[in-house]
């Protein structure tokens, strides 16, 4: 066995496996030195075990089942003309086992997929939200919402006008710290390739849509609910948690609609609000 240490908002994951596993890009900053371990988990290499059990949710690339008390996740690659399993999670009481069946070899990336990393991780308390974020004043600022609204153009414009740090183009970590909701880097960054192991407290997450002038709202209650659970990724039996983070968040985070425009305009707008320049 080879082991392999990644930190991640904070906590430690241990990975025991029967082959090396290949570094990929922009994984680097997220090695941590051996030591104690918050996660560990098991990587085998073999025929995957049958799929038997519960069905408990299907989308895809991905099948649940649920078995005398063990949790089954099957990852699977498209080919040409269909799709074929590589991968199994099992997690029984908390013990993680990763068995993979490809011949090619193990990398970050890979291993990241076929264990769900943000499934994991929410178990810990930690959730992934599609954002981007800036550090700005020590504190980090939170750009959220569907796919095109703005996130890394918003993150890009603060970087030009204060030299602000972007920690990550397209995903963030979340998790309260000592009571204080700190949003962590993460290697997943999309297409921006921005992907820095930093973390600041959340001054405010910014839900952004596009619009023909700067226009910001404050959000409270189910309409800040929703639009914040729709950017999270989790499992679909972990509901529950879900829906307890994000009720903390909704109580003690301020979270904003931001219709804008892609120049500097938008961020004046919102640095007079939360500043109060």
């Amino acid at each position: 066995m080879v082991s392999k240490y990644y930190s991640l908002a904070g906590l430690i994951l241990r990975v025991d496996s029967e082959t090396p596993i290949e570094n990929s890009d922009r994984f680097e900053e997220f090695y941590a030195p051996q030591g104690s371990a918050d996660i560990t988990v098991t990587v085998v290499n073999g025929k995957l075990p049958q799929k038997s059990g519960e069905p408990l949710y299907k989308s895809l690339g991905r099948e649940t089942y649920s078995e005398n008390g063990c949790i089954k996740l099957y990852s699977s690659y498209y080919r040409p003309d269909y799709w074929t399993d590589y991968a199994c999670r099992e997690t029984v009481d908390g013990r993680v086992t990763l068995c993979i069946d490809y011949e090619q070899g193990i990398w970050d990336s890979m291993l990241f997929n076929a264990l769900n990393i943000p499934g994991i991780l929410a178990q810990k308390g930690v959730f992934l939200l599609h954002s981007s974020f800036v550090i700005h004043n020590g504190e980090a600022l939170i750009f959220s919402g569907e796919k095109g609204a703005g996130k890394s153009t918003q993150a890009a414009l603060w970087n030009s006008r204060f030299g602000d740090v972007i920690v990550n183009g397209d995903r963030s970590l979340l998790k309260f710290e000592n009571g204080v909701l700190t949003a962590y880097g993460t290697p997943y960054c999309g297409s921006s390739r921005i992907a820095l192991n930093k973390y600041a407290p959340v001054r405010a997450i910014v839900m952004l849509d596009k619009g023909d002038k700067n226009i910001i709202e404050k959000l409270s209650g189910i309409e800040a609910f929703g639009k914040i659970s729709a950017q999270l990724s989790y499992e679909k039996n972990q509901t529950g948690i879900l829906s307890d983070f994000v009720s903390r968040i909704c109580g003690q985070t301020d979270i904003y609609n931001m219709k804008c425009l892609p120049d500097i305009s938008a961020v004046t707008a919102l640095e007079e609000i939360l500043w109060q320049v």
